[in-house]
């Protein structure tokens, strides 16, 4: 019944359209777009026929995440499995130039206490050859890109796999795991709350049929997994890599990433920094984020001392978009950090966190600093898109307007949040423990017959 409802609108519209002299601007535009969907059509005839015959290759891994560039969970796994040096040769789908680059120092700085790393020593310079022969970047959609993940025997991603309008073949001798970009998140995405767009449920039911693992890092999320796309797939409780940069054995990272990011904005290494990061909405309507910014930094300053900065982050849908550039969030204490393409990397060193229905801040939780909640349309959005537990479960303070969050900042109780931050994970079943990315790659080498190749520096 689509086609015919489709064409009867289209009908409809014709009369208006010749009244308004856009008859021929809009026969174009749908000649376009019926062109591109018959290219896409063919495009997927093709890769149907040619894929198959392309032989799967043992020893390699092919990374696909949804913001096609180094960040979340495939990363850190990366990471790790770079940082063994095995035999296998290692994919990344990125689509910006910058991506395309792995420096050997990221990788070194979790074994440095200090976060130093000598980039002319011979563990870099050892890592570094490794990488140039042994890791690989391919542009999304493209025909190395295919190729790769035709001949990928694991194929990692944390999302829907591959482009949505893009998708290929996959072999029954292949891996696909999916590692999923939240884990105790708050928002429900299932086919009867998800109503972004259309084409993403589609897509996303496909890629539960072809899944053949997913991880977790909880009792909560297997439950997720099972009533969303995933029904039947394997659960393997692994933990969440990107996670494990939360805890004390990457203490060198965490000292490596703010030198790093302090240098960049000139800024005091004992500099505190605060997130600011909500989620995006369906309408893409700025103005549920009207947060005071200056007025959150006196408070913190407040409360817990020192000097603070608010880093502001807006979601890829909104960077992708061009949305972000309506922020309204400005000062000079204010750091707009939309486009660092790895939120992890800045929640490593943020010393609070603040966002709406956003799932990094339980991935935050991890770290036992203070979080707090603005959510100024909490009751529209949980209509629209539909919670998985109440705000007010969580152990986080919950405000609606700019006077609330200042308060709750001054008012923050370090015990009070302690106590419901462990009964908060202890509810969710979360064993995430910063040894997640280990238990990853023995597992995904496993797949790769590449078994105990322990790290090598």
């Amino acid at each position: 019944m689509l086609l015919p409802d489709v064409i009867g609108k289209k009908a409809k519209s014709v009369g208006p359209v010749i009244l308004e002299g856009k008859l021929l601007r809009r026969t174009g535009v749908n000649i376009q777009r019926g062109m591109i969907w018959l290219d896409l059509k063919i495009g997927d005839g093709a890769r149907a026929v040619v894929m198959p015959t392309w032989k799967v290759v043992d020893n390699q891994i092919m990374f696909l995440p949804y913001q096609h560039e180094m960040a979340c969970n495939p990363k850190y796994i990366s990471d790790e499995l770079v940082r063994r040096m095995p035999d296998i040769q290692i994919y990344w789908s990125v689509n910006r130039s910058q991506y395309a680059h792995m420096d050997p120092a990221d990788i070194l700085a979790k074994q440095t206490p200090d976060g130093n790393v000598k980039k002319k020593s011979p563990e870099y310079r050892k890592l570094q050859s490794w990488i140039e022969t042994h890791v690989h970047f391919v542009r999304p959609n493209s025909y190395e890109y295919f190729y790769a993940a035709a001949t990928s025997k694991v194929l990692v991603t944390n999302s829907i796999l591959g482009d949505k309008f893009y998708s290929f073949p996959v072999k029954p001798e292949q891996h696909v795991v999916e590692t999923w970009h939240g884990s105790l998140g708050i928002k429900r995405f299932d086919l009867a709350h998800y109503n972004t767009n259309l084409s993403w449920p589609v897509f996303a039911k496909w890629t539960g049929t072809v899944t053949t693992e997913c991880l977790s890092n909880s009792t909560f999320e297997e439950a997720v997994y099972r009533e969303t796309f995933w029904p039947d797939t394997k659960i393997l409780r692994l933990g969440h890599a990107r996670n494990d940069i939360f805890f004390d054995n990457y203490a060198g990272m965490q000292k490596y990433l703010k030198h790093h990011f302090c240098k960049a904005h000139g800024l005091s290494e004992e500099t505190r920094f605060a997130l600011y990061g909500p989620t995006f909405r369906d309408d893409h309507d700025f103005s549920v984020f009207d947060l005071d910014g200056e007025r959150v930094v006196e408070a913190l300053a407040q409360r817990f001392g020192g000097k603070w900065k608010l880093m502001v982050r807006y979601h890829d849908n909104d960077r992708k978009t061009g949305s972000a550039r309506r922020s309204t969030i400005a000062g000079p204490d204010i750091i707009d950090v939309t486009d660092y393409p790895d939120m992890q990397e800045l929640l490593s060193f943020t010393d609070a966190g603040i966002t709406d229905y956003s799932s990094w801040i339980y991935d935050f939780v991890l770290t036992g600093k203070p979080g707090f909640l603005f959510a100024m349309d909490v009751e529209r959005y949980n209509d629209e898109r539909g919670f998985y537990f109440k705000l007010e479960d969580t152990p986080f303070p919950v405000s609606t307007d700019s006077d609330g969050i200042v308060e709750d900042i001054k008012n923050f109780d370090e015990d009070v949040y302690a106590r419901k931050v462990a009964e908060f994970l202890a509810g969710k079943g979360c064993m995430d423990d910063g040894h997640a990315s280990e238990r990853i790659a023995d597992t995904l080498l496993g797949f790769m017959g590449q078994k105990n190749q322990k790290a090598k520096q």
